[in-house]
């Protein structure tokens, strides 16, 4: 393909298209969609939250919205923003490949991807709305009246789409990088993609088993789950946490590596404890599927095994602990530039530190067994993941922002936006934690009048964090249109990707580079400061 033709911009080049930095803007776009449906099923969940009793929403409505609003926002949000649009873009310039290993099997990974999309919406607007939770569980969901198909089918498509994309990164990344792209020079945003790609080859397919067989139950009158008829709906839970859990590190593993490009870049520093890190990265990729039973605590799962869980479950923390402390030690004495890029990472280091704290407490049988399933499993997912890990997708669309549009975003506005989200996030979650030890369940549709003035704190918090995403999406979707043209490298990062021009041409690499060195190598800190003259090609 010529450079001329890569240029186009008509529908059917996008929709036919293999290259995967398109593919890359066509995930970001189709997941910046669900994400905005799932503001606005946010939106009324939280106004029926202003006072006891919820006139606005009732039950059977309430279940629809937090399922489509959950799943939503895991599956088709946090998931594809890291595996599909950072994946996409980053890994084939990060190590110097012109393409990935299988072009035509990556774009029928989005395209499976869409199809799932497809169904998600489906399954609000169609008889039977699906009302069954993001995690489907037996026997509600084989019950109901709702369409569980929809469900399984998405989940199956889901898992199609993923699984493709494993195949093609993870032999992207072993086979394809350039002449002296040894591992130890890969960017800590490649392992991290690497390790999510390996929980999803090996997780996916039980997850599939799972919901496979909870069709089976529904709709051909099998047992499986049916506990009247000799089956478990125990081991359903096994089944989706052996996925479910891992699918926190799908999402955070990615994370993890793009809030390492952006310390390291704007501290002006080599990441510190780089062979630390990869080390980390890689043991929560693997302890990932040890620790799958500390969400069926209070499920009759015998002593040693809680016990047992509960251990790996704290083991976990130690090298979530050595990220974060290897980001502060790279931030201290750098000459830090609080661009929005790394006020949206200090941001994320907050929300996680604070989610990740109260983790530990959720992994101690003692306190799980009090805590469980009440608002604070709601705080802590919502300050561990939700937030934390968007604030972490904001602060890497903004660095990359000048990469794949060649176009600056309104700094001004994302810092605003920053501000807000920060608030609002701790303003709509952190109260939870205070209700879930007074005994609030989660998935009520009506809380007790005792309640009222700290669930009204949480709905102006979370009026305040949804306007601060509309901000933000307005933010990226101006920009990318009539933002200012952006230089090759704004930023003066030390990384491969910043060596090509803005956007990159469809070959990516007029001549596949040969590395010499790690992607951190950083000069005083003047050198950061001197801005390159070269304007970009406009997106």
């Amino acid at each position: 393909m010529t450079q001329e033709s890569a240029g186009r911009s008509g529908l059917k080049e996008w929709i036919f298209t293999t290259d995967h930095k398109k593919i890359a803007v066509m995930y970001l776009i189709t997941s910046l969609v669900v994400f905005t449906l799932g503001l606005l099923l946010a939106i009324v969940m939280k106004a029926g939250q202003w006072s006891p009793g919820n006139s606005l929403v009732g039950p059977k409505l309430y279940n629809v919205l937090f399922t489509i609003h959950g799943a939503g926002m895991i599956l088709w949000w946090m998931i594809p923003v890291f595996t599909g649009f950072f994946a996409n873009l980053l890994v084939p310039l990060m190590i110097g490949a012109r393409d990935v290993a299988f072009p035509r099997l990556n774009a029928l990974s989005f395209w499976f991807f869409v199809g799932a999309t497809v169904m998600a919406v489906l399954a609000l607007v169609t008889p039977g709305r699906l009302d069954i939770g993001w995690t489907g569980y037996p026997p509600y969901s084989i019950k109901t009246d709702a369409n569980t198909s929809l469900y399984v089918f998405a989940v199956h498509l889901l898992g199609a789409s993923a699984l493709a994309s494993a195949v093609n990164f993870l032999t992207t990344i072993i086979t394809m990088r350039a002449p002296g792209m040894t591992w130890g020079r890969l960017n800590l945003a490649v392992w991290g993609i690497f390790g999510a790609f390996i929980i999803q080859l090996f997780g996916i397919p039980v997850i599939a088993g799972a919901v496979t067989l909870l069709l089976f139950d529904k709709y051909l009158g099998t047992n499986f789950y049916n506990a009247t008829m000799g089956g478990s709906p125990i081991l359903y839970q096994h089944l989706f946490w052996f996925y479910a859990h891992p699918a926190v590190y799908v999402i955070a593993l990615p994370a993890f590596g793009i809030v390492s490009e952006i310390v390291s870049t704007f501290s002006r520093k080599k990441i510190f404890g780089y062979t630390s890190m990869v080390i980390a990265l890689m043991a929560i990729a693997f302890l990932g599927f040890d620790v799958w039973i500390h969400h069926l605590f209070t499920k009759g799962v015998e002593d040693w095994a809680r016990i047992v869980q509960s251990l790996l479950t704290l083991l976990i923390a130690v090298p979530t602990g050595i990220k974060v402390f290897n980001w502060l030690a790279t931030m201290h004495k750098g000459s830090i530039d609080f661009k929005a890029p790394m006020l949206y990472a200090v941001g994320f280091i907050t929300l996680f530190v604070i989610g990740g704290v109260t983790g530990i407490g959720n992994g101690l049988l003692a306190i799980d067994i009090d805590v469980h399933d009440t608002l604070w499993v709601v705080a802590h997912f919502h300050t561990v993941l939700s937030m934390s890990m968007t604030m972490v997708a904001f602060a890497g669309i903004f660095f990359w922002f000048p990469k794949f549009t060649g176009r600056m975003y309104n700094e001004r506005l994302a810092k605003i936006t920053f501000w807000i989200i920060l608030i609002g996030s701790l303003l709509a979650f952190v109260p939870y934690f205070k209700l879930g030890l007074e005994g609030m369940p989660r998935r009520y549709w009506s809380y007790p009048p005792e309640f009222t003035s700290t669930y009204r704190v949480t709905v102006i918090g979370g009026f305040i964090l949804i306007a601060g995403f509309f901000m933000t999406l307005i933010n990226i979707v101006r920009s990318a249109f009539a933002g200012e043209r952006a230089t090759a490298n704004p930023w003066n990062a030390k990384s491969l990707e910043w060596t090509i021009p803005s956007p990159p041409p469809s070959y990516n690499f007029e001549t596949i580079p040969v590395i010499t060195a790690g992607p951190y190598e950083y000069g005083s800190p003047e050198e950061g400061k001197k801005a390159l003259p070269e304007e970009a090609e406009a997106f």
